[in-house]
C-alpha cells in the first residue's frame, strides 16, 4: 500500500492484536492503513520502513493504552506527526494519562463499543477537513501567526524550567501571539521566582526589555489554596502528575471556582472523563 496516501498506525507490539484488528476493519470501510505487520516486505529494512512511512504517510491513528503511552517509539511517531503537520487521531482502547502532546485532541474511546469507535474513526478519516486549510475558523491575522519552530524550540527550552506542563502553556501562548516577542512575552508572565525570569531571559534573550502582558485582573481570595489542591486531587486522575501545575497555573486567570473547574475540563479530551471531573468537582469526590 501506498505511505503517501495511506494513514499511519502507531500502536505498542502489546496491543497488536487490537491494531491489526483496527486496522482490517478501517480497510474494509475504504480507509487507507499502512500498518506495518501488514505492509513491510520481507526485504525491507523494518526501522526505515516505519521511517518512511512516518513521513509520507497522510496522517496517523494512534492506540493509546498505559502501554502504548510507555513506548518511546510510539511518542517519537506522535512527535513527527505533528511536528510535521499531519492529522493525528487518538483512539483510547485503554483508561490511560494521554501523552502531553495529544491533550487537546479529541480522543476517540473504544473502551466501551468498538463499533461505535469504528464508526467514528471511518468519520474521521474520511472527513477531508484535518487535511486542507480550515478556512471555515479563520484566526485573526494579529495572532496565531508564530512559526512552528519557534514554537517548538519554545516548548523544549521552557520545560527545563516548568517541566511537562511547558507544552500546554506554550500552545496557548502561541494561538494569541502575533510574533516570537509576544510568545516570549506571554510566557513570562507564568514565570515565578527571581532566579526562573533570570533562567527565562538567558534561554530567550530577545525576550529582554519586553514588558509580560498583563494579567488578567483576578481577586486573590477568589479561590482558595484547599480548593485548588482538591481539585487537582481529582484532575490529577485524568491528566497525571501534571495536573497540580496545571492547576495552579490556570487558577490564576480566573476570577471563580466555577471558571477554574471549565478551564480543567477542557484539558479532558474524552467527553465522558470531562462529563466525570466536572461531576466530581462540583462535591468535592
Amino acid at each position: 500500500m501506498t505511505e503517501g496516501s495511506s494513514f499511519f498506525l502507531s500502536y505498542s507490539r502489546s496491543d497488536e492484536r487490537f491494531a491489526l484488528r483496527l486496522a482490517r476493519d478501517l480497510r474494509a470501510e475504504g480507509v487507507a492503513m499502512w500498518v506495518d505487520q501488514l505492509d513491510i516486505r520481507p526485504s525491507e529494512h523494518w526501522d526505515r520502513a516505519i521511517e518512511r512511512a512516518v513521513r509520507e504517510c497522510r496522517g496517523m491513528v494512534v492506540i493509546l493504552s498505559p502501554r502504548s503511552v510507555e513506548s518511546d517509539n510510539v511518542a517519537d511517531e506522535i512527535s513527527y506527526a505533528i511536528d510535521s503537520g499531519k492529522s493525528v487521531l487518538p483512539v483510547m482502547i485503554e483508561k490511560c494519562v494521554l501523552p502531553l502532546r495529544i491533550t487537546r485532541m479529541h480522543v476517540i474511546d473504544a473502551t466501551r463499543n468498538y463499533d461505535k469507535a469504528l464508526e467514528q474513526c471511518v468519520a474521521s478519516l474520511n472527513d477531508p477537513a484535518p487535511q486542507a486549510p480550515r478556512t471555515e475558523q479563520p484566526r485573526s491575522p494579529a495572532a496565531g501567526q508564530v512559526d512552528a519552530e519557534v514554537v517548538n524550540a519554545a516548548k523544549r527550552q521552557l520545560a527545563t524550567i516548568v517541566g511537562p506542563i511547558a507544552a500546554i502553556m506554550v500552545d496557548k501562548a502561541a494561538a494569541r501571539a502575533s510574533s516570537a516577542k509576544d510568545l516570549h512575552a506571554l510566557l513570562l508572565q507564568h514565570i515565578d521566582g527571581e532566579a526562573d525570569r533570570e533562567r527565562f531571559l538567558r534561554l530567550f534573550p530577545q525576550s529582554a526589555g519586553v514588558p509580560p502582558a498583563p494579567k488578567a485582573p483576578v481577586a486573590s481570595t477568589a479561590i482558595s489554596s484547599a480548593e485548588i489542591d482538591s481539585i487537582a486531587r481529582i484532575l490529577t486522575r485524568y491528566l497525571g502528575p501534571i495536573a497540580p501545575l496545571v492547576t495552579k497555573r490556570e487558577s490564576r486567570a480566573c476570577a471563580s471556582i466555577n471558571e477554574l473547574r471549565q478551564r480543567l475540563a477542557a484539558l479532558i479530551p474524552a467527553e465522558q472523563d470531562r462529563t466525570a471531573f466536572l461531576r466530581q468537582v462540583a462535591v468535592g469526590a
